[in-house]
């Protein structure tokens, strides 16, 4: 058998031409272009890497919603303590983010009592009280003491938040003790 690079079949002649520079050109580079990509993504990621891009965006972040993420040591108490305006707040914020544990009313519902005097995570300070909401409560669920789980709240409504939120608590229930 003959090998003949024209062959033809059902009328249509197979030929033998060389590709198109263009397509040539493409290829190569293509292949240009990728040896260049894994040195400098891959082997030598410089200032292109996604790390320092995502730890860059994530300072900036952070330093633009600071304000609302330092937590405020409580040393003076409760700067919103009497406040009507805050107290409203802080009303709000607790409908929000707290009933759904601690009930509407603060009684209690899969989290603990907030209008009684027992305090399963600290004496019932307003500072206890700030640190307990600001940083949440990593016990087990405990069911002999009925304790579990709080997130942490600063990162959502921060100290401010929370500052009005204990104030909302000092109004309606009386029960947290305030150091003057």
């Amino acid at each position: 058998m003959s090998h003949d690079p024209n062959k033809e079949f059902d009328g249509i002649r197979q030929a033998d031409n060389k590709l198109p520079t263009w397509y040539t050109v493409s290829f190569i580079g293509t292949i240009i272009f990728a040896v260049i990509y894994l040195i400098f993504y891959h082997v030598y990621p410089g200032d292109w890497s996604q790390e320092k891009q995502y730890a860059a965006e994530a300072k900036a972040h952070s330093e633009l919603y600071a304000s609302s993420q330092t937590a405020s040591t409580g040393d003076a108490g409760n700067p919103f303590r009497g406040n009507a305006d805050a107290v409203a707040e802080g009303q709000e914020m607790f409908t929000s983010y707290c009933a759904a544990c601690h009930g509407p009313d603060g009684k209690g519902v899969i989290g603990p009592d907030l209008t009684d005097n027992e305090w399963f995570n600290g004496d019932g300070s307003e500072q206890m009280v700030f640190n307990t909401v600001m940083d949440g409560v990593t016990n087990p669920a405990d069911p002999v003491n009925k304790r579990g789980t709080m997130p942490p709240h600063k990162n959502i409504i921060g100290a401010t938040g929370v500052w009005k939120v204990i104030a909302y608590l000092e109004e309606t229930n009386g029960n947290i003790k305030v150091e003057e």
